[in-house]
């Protein structure tokens, strides 16, 4: 009896063994440099990277857009295999944080975005496939703090780790955190690092400790920089002196958890040999990588990759493995092969199969319980990911299951209306939100304005058929040469959402259909835009408007901008973003009986932006003295000459002085001084300096003692 019960537990000892094993994750966090959907010369060098590394999960910065996460998964982990997935962008405007991780070994189960004041913090949680019922599920972040020294910087990368310490203050305390990426930190004395390691209810560790910036002895630590010349893609360069690049994991990474926890000896900065501090790392020879990864890393990104593992228990197991096959691209009324031939089992046979939809408009599967099965792409307006799940089940009666994602790519044919009209508000910052946030469109408009910045010459485009969410900003990269204005264009460009203003963003491709072509401004009411964000603004951001017979109601402000209000009181601010030309500072009181320019949305109000100086009119109510009857301008407008003719009654007076002065009241010309004579005047159009008036409203102002007159007329140029 004692000896059956000693080989009964002898054999459940030795089941235990076998059941259950450990395994690994490889951690990377990467800074990919600004790489978008254009990046694919680098794509190749970091293919050789990540192929080196042959990593788990990577967290990315500086992903610009969704075509560059697209390109990274597509060319570089995909390139030989299927066996990655990227999960979502957070669509902040600066750049993005991305997350690529291996499918196989570890599901994506949630994501959370955490706002800063720059760049957002994004974190996903992930399970791991194959890992021991007792193994924790775990949240890894990928964050990019403010960059550069100075205690405003150090201020503001502080002000960041407060918004992760509250997100994770008010989490589990028993789960498991990681944070990685980019965290621009001088030194182990800054607030953002002391408050990460010491001051939250999770403390985050380091594993290799504290460092000192510019000390030869710590190399080993240091992220940055790959170069010490420049190459032609805006990466850093200085050589190999700063450790910005972090991978800090939260203690039950380090010190309370048996069954998940950080593999000590594993953290590596991938390329770092310690031979190249204030060097370029392919200057000589590198003795941790062979020379042609050192090169890949120098040519793909100004930093270094960083590697970490995580150790866990694993169970061995004998289910069915299912593979769904590829991802695909549709297009609607096409039929689609679902391929699960490529599913096995370890130790048996596969005796069904089961597909099902996940996720999409409902379709019908043909031949479900098939190895292939099949549907018919449906209509849709939008770009459409459909999800499908296979389930396969082997003779033991173990199953499982893999995904296939398909897509329906609908990018041609929209204008600015289809991307602006929206029904619901958002939460947090969001305004009105486009349906189409995330996706690379095709948009077809007529440009209205380009703002006068050789840098950043941003510009809008406007549906010439609707007379309500008709318009929308272009925000350009830097080197982008605009359109003209009246043109006709064709733009590709990803949709985003920035504070709540809709904006097609990173430019990929112009064509012009058509010039000179004109759309009128819309008359709207000033209580439109008088609130934040609001249905009644929303419907006219990025158009061009006009409102007429506002007054005045506040002086220009240090963002030169100034406010007018109808009769009503509501207020409207006129902003300078897209004028050419001398910027009005109109007194007090000025009545404008007309005011054009385009809707704008930022820190949380509407605004106008007029664009030249004849989208002002100023309304006769604003003439100091009705008796300026008596006074006939002509022609007016002028293309040059300007005439003055006065009325006999206000001939033979002494102290009498004439002046021309432009819309702010500053003078511009002097025509007399002293006892009036005559009464006949000619303004040649120059100014006090004999340069040519520009193009703009002017006041033919005549004070005779403490008595003034003045009258409005127009110079065109």
């Amino acid at each position: 009896m004692i000896i059956n019960q000693i080989s009964r537990l002898s054999i459940f000892v030795v089941l235990i063994s076998l059941s259950f094993s450990q395994d690994t994750l490889t951690i990377v966090t990467y800074n990919a440099l600004r790489f978008g959907a254009n990046d694919g010369v680098r794509a190749q060098h970091f293919k050789k990277v990540i192929d080196y590394i042959n990593p788990d999960i990577v967290a990315l910065q500086e992903i610009e857009d969704q075509g560059g996460i697209d390109l990274l998964l597509n060319e570089v982990f995909n390139k030989n295999s299927q066996d990655f997935l990227s999960g979502p962008l957070s669509n902040s405007r600066d750049m993005e944080n991305g997350i690529i991780f291996r499918k196989s070994k570890v599901e994506l189960i949630g994501n959370k975005s955490i706002p800063t004041v720059l760049r957002d913090i994004s974190g996903f949680s992930f399970s791991i496939k194959n890992a021991a019922p007792q193994v924790s599920s775990f949240t890894i972040f990928s964050a990019h703090l403010k960059a550069s020294t100075g205690s405003d910087n150090e201020d503001q990368r502080w002000e960041e780790a407060k918004q992760l310490q509250s997100y994770i203050n008010q989490q589990d305390k028993d789960f498991h955190y990681i944070l990685s990426g980019d965290l621009n930190l001088y030194s182990p004395n800054e607030r953002a690092y002391k408050l990460l390691a010491d001051s939250m209810s999770i403390d985050l560790e380091d594993p290799i400790g504290k460092w000192v910036r510019d000390d030869n002895s710590n190399v080993l630590k240091f992220t940055q920089s790959t170069r010490s010349d420049q190459i032609g893609d805006g990466g850093s360069t200085g050589g190999l002196d700063d450790r910005f690049d972090f991978i800090l994991f939260s203690d039950h990474f380090t010190m309370t958890d048996p069954n998940l926890k950080f593999l000590d000896g594993s953290y590596t900065v991938i390329g770092n040999d310690g031979n190249h501090y204030n060097r370029s790392i392919i200057d000589g020879s590198n003795t941790q990588v062979p020379n042609d990864i050192a090169e890949a890393i120098h040519f793909a990104s100004d930093h270094y990759p960083v590697v970490a593992k995580i150790i866990y228990t694993s169970k061995t197991s004998t289910s069915p493995i299912a593979h769904a096959g590829k991802d695909q691209s549709a297009i609607i009324g096409e039929t689609i092969s679902l391929d699960g031939t490529k599913s096995y089992d370890p130790n048996g046979s596969i005796v069904s199969y089961d597909w099902t939809q996940v996720s999409g408009p409902p379709i019908t599967i043909t031949n479900s319980n098939n190895v292939t099965a099949s549907f018919v792409v449906p209509e849709v307006s939008i770009t459409t990911k459909m999800s499908f799940k296979l389930t396969v089940t082997d003779n033991e009666g173990e199953t499982g299951s893999d995904l296939v994602n398909i897509t329906i790519p609908i990018t041609a044919g929209f204008t600015p209306y289809d991307i602006q009209i929206s029904s619901e508000k958002g939460i947090g910052d969001d305004c009105y939100p486009s349906q189409y946030v995330g996706q690379n469109l095709e948009v077809t408009g007529i440009v209205t304005g380009v703002r006068p910045d050789e840098q950043y010459p941003n510009f809008f485009i406007q549906d010439p058929l609707k007379t309500e969410w008709a318009g929308v900003f272009v925000y350009i990269n830097v080197g982008y040469k605009p359109p003209p204005v009246g043109s006709q264009v064709q733009l590709t460009a990803d949709i985003k959402e920035y504070y709540g203003l809709t904006e097609l963003a990173n430019v990929s491709n112009t064509i012009i259909l058509s010039s000179n072509n004109q759309i009128a401004p819309v008359t709207i009411k000033p209580s439109s835009l008088s609130n934040g964000c609001s249905l009644e603004g929303e419907i006219y951001e990025g158009m061009l408007v006009t409102i007429n017979n506002v007054r005045v109601t506040g002086a220009l402000n240090d963002k030169n901008q100034f406010f007018v209000s109808d009769s009503l009181d509501n207020e409207v601010i006129i902003d300078q973003y897209m004028f050419e030309g001398a910027w009005p500072n109109p007194q007090l009181g000025i009545v404008f009986k007309r005011i054009d320019g385009i809707v704008h949305y930022n820190f949380d109000e509407y605004k106008i932006m007029p664009l030249k100086n004849t989208d002002f009119e100023i309304s006769d109510s604003s003439i100091v003295d009705p008796e300026s009857s008596d006074l006939i301008i002509y022609p007016n407008p002028s293309k040059s000459l300007v005439n003055f003719k006065l009325s006999p009654s206000m001939a033979n007076q002494e102290k009498v002085k004439i002046d021309i002065v432009n819309i702010n009241g500053s003078p511009v010309a002097n025509l007399f001084n002293g006892h009036l004579t005559k009464d006949r005047f000619i303004w040649n159009g120059r100014s006090i300096n004999g340069e040519l008036a520009p193009t703009g409203i002017y006041f033919f102002r005549m004070k005779i003692g403490s008595k003034e007159t003045t009258q409005k007329f127009v110079l065109l140029r």
